[in-house]
């Protein structure tokens, strides 16, 4: 799980730069390394801060904006509702399952459209949310951690020194949670450590040997909540908190 060192655009940088009254002297290293300690979700809003106030918002400029601040790609993520989102309602579908092939950009156009293009971060973050089922404030929390998750098809958070896994199926039906190479390393064990089995086995998981990791999918057969994966996510802190503060 080697990590490319981080890297923004020029147009980010000097948007940083801008926007923190940095010093013009500063060197690219140095200014790299600036951003990369700063919130995703700020990286992410001055970016778009950018367009609503000088141009107007359009999903390529959603798009970049995450792939700036987060390193992923919105444009591959599949939609999982097309229920109304406040006042502003997309065209509906009569099948959920075929929300997948409902393309993100068609929801952005409309979203904007509807806002006449003038949208903030975190009004663009709650839609995302609802759409794409994907919490970026909740996923640049996941940064300090220590997990990894894979959702929607990628890395949304990946880092060497990750101990564990949270894995998710397209459309979020299904979790599978493991250790990382940096765990199993350090501690000798490729197995999920008995208390944080047991705290996932409350939560409805259990060991499937098939794909050798504690795993669970949702009965429903609809996305799992918002509230089952902030579960999954805690019960994994608490563990990390108490015993692998020192590796």
């Amino acid at each position: 799980m080697n990590m490319d060192p981080l890297t923004y655009s020029y147009e980010v940088q000097n948007i940083v730069k801008s926007s923190h009254q940095l010093d013009t002297r500063i060197s690219e290293t140095e200014l790299l390394d600036y951003i990369s300690k700063l919130a995703k979700i700020d990286v992410m809003d001055m970016y778009i801060d950018q367009y609503k106030y000088k141009d107007k918002v359009t999903s390529p400029v959603i798009y970049e904006a995450i792939a700036q601040a987060f390193k992923f790609h919105l444009e591959r993520v599949p939609v999982l509702t097309t229920e109304k989102i406040g006042t502003f309602v997309i065209p509906p579908l009569t099948d959920l399952k075929t929300c997948s092939s409902l393309p993100s950009q068609v929801i952005l156009n409309l979203y904007l459209a509807h806002h006449n293009h003038h949208v903030t971060g975190d009004e663009v973050r709650t839609m995302i949310n609802h759409y794409f089922g994907m919490n970026l404030v909740g996923i640049d929390g996941l940064g300090k951690t220590r997990i990894s998750l894979y959702s929607k098809g990628q890395w949304l958070v990946k880092d060497d020194l990750d101990l564990f896994v949270i894995h998710t199926g397209t459309m979020d039906v299904d979790v599978k949670i493991y250790c990382t190479d940096y765990f199993m390393a350090r501690t000798g064990s490729k197995n999920i450590p008995i208390e944080l089995q047991q705290s996932l086995a409350s939560l409805g998981y259990s060991y499937n040997a098939q794909v050798d990791a504690y795993y669970y999918s949702n009965p429903s057969g609809l996305t799992v909540s918002n509230a089952f994966k902030g579960k999954t996510i805690d019960a994994i802190i608490e563990l990390t908190d108490v015993l692998y503060k020192t590796i």
